[in-house]
């Protein structure tokens, strides 16, 4: 009755106190009353012994039994518990779809491309033109250089007075103002040096000459570019005269004889545009002296002269210049 006594204490027990102090804990539920009900197979175990004797046996090898038991409840509840989280898991993948990766960007918002703006009613200033590549300007000064060729009216009876002259040398310089890039006013100054060859070889030292100082105009045909052909028109005065040394009674004595009048002169151009302010190009002249009559003074400067008329051995009367024109430009661009 000692040995079954023991085994009361085993079940009773509800801290699960060992059958001596040296036992460990039999079971590791909190209760022991939850054991038998937990692990039915051991409770049929125990209460199925009868008889005395097996009920000792059993009682020697129930703390083995009981540890036996309980781990076979642990293992058993471990795994069902981890088959229910399977499931839960399995069942929860299922039925909740996956969530779709984000978009690497985001929709677009807008409202499409905008229109046309508002229209507005302020007249807008119309743009500035292009600067010329070679302007026209105000100031002009022009230095021409060429050959210069005379001509011998014929008097009535011969033109041995000038028939000897022939081409010489021409320098001129004209300064314009130039009005529109169309247009241009101003003065010009012509001097020329002709050579002479008189027929009668008594005639020596020798020398003719011309000159022209007038207002002069000018007419252009091109209001941009590099290209820029021109007319010109001059008005003023003229003189053309020659000069020889002549035999006399008290041995010999030089004689200047010329031609004045007013005179007219016309020209073309054509000037090429070597920078900005720079212009290059050949030129062609004609001036027309109105001489009514011819004036003979001695060459000393005694002032011993006296009128001949054109007609007696013929006189200068007009000249041709082919010439370069060099023309520098000055002032604001037209």
């Amino acid at each position: 009755m000692g040995a079954l006594a023991q085994l009361d204490r085993v079940w009773v027990d509800k801290e699960c106190a060992p059958v001596d102090d040296a036992q460990p804990e039999l079971c590791p539920s909190p209760r022991c009353n939850t054991v038998l009900a937990d692990c039915p197979d051991t409770s049929a175990l125990i209460t199925s012994a009868t008889p005395r004797l097996r009920i000792l046996m059993i009682h020697s090898q129930t703390p083995r039994l009981l540890s036996a038991a309980c781990v076979l409840c642990a293992l058993t509840s471990s795994i069902s518990s981890r088959a229910a989280q399977s499931t839960d898991v399995t069942g929860a993948s299922l039925a909740a779809p996956a969530e779709p990766e984000p978009a690497p960007y985001a929709p677009y918002q807008g409202e499409g491309i905008p229109g046309p703006g508002p229209t507005s009613s302020a007249v807008t200033p119309a743009p500035l033109a292009e600067e010329p590549e070679f302007a026209r300007r105000s100031v002009e000064l022009v230095l021409d250089l060429g050959l210069g060729l005379p001509h011998c009216a014929e008097g009535d009876g011969s033109d041995a007075r000038c028939s000897g002259v022939g081409g010489g040398l021409s320098l001129g310089l004209t300064a314009l103002w130039r009005v529109t890039p169309m247009f241009a006013w101003g003065g010009t100054f012509e001097v020329a040096a002709f050579r002479n060859e008189p027929d009668d070889p008594q005639y020596t030292n020798a020398r003719a000459g011309a000159v022209f100082i007038g207002l002069a105009g000018r007419v252009y045909f091109a209001d941009e570019g590099a290209f820029e052909p021109f007319v010109e028109l001059g008005l003023g005065g003229g003189a053309l005269g020659t000069r020889q040394d002549e035999p006399t009674t008290n041995g010999r004595a030089g004689y200047e004889e010329t031609g004045a009048g007013p005179a007219l002169r016309a020209g073309i151009g054509f000037d090429f545009h070597l920078t900005r302010t720079l212009r290059l190009g050949p030129a062609l002249s004609v001036t027309r002296v109105f001489v009514d009559k011819i004036r003979r003074c001695k060459a000393t400067g005694s002032g011993e002269c006296q009128d001949v008329s054109t007609d007696l051995g013929g006189h200068l009367d007009s000249y041709v210049q082919v010439l370069g024109n060099l023309t520098f430009q000055f002032g604001s661009e037209l």
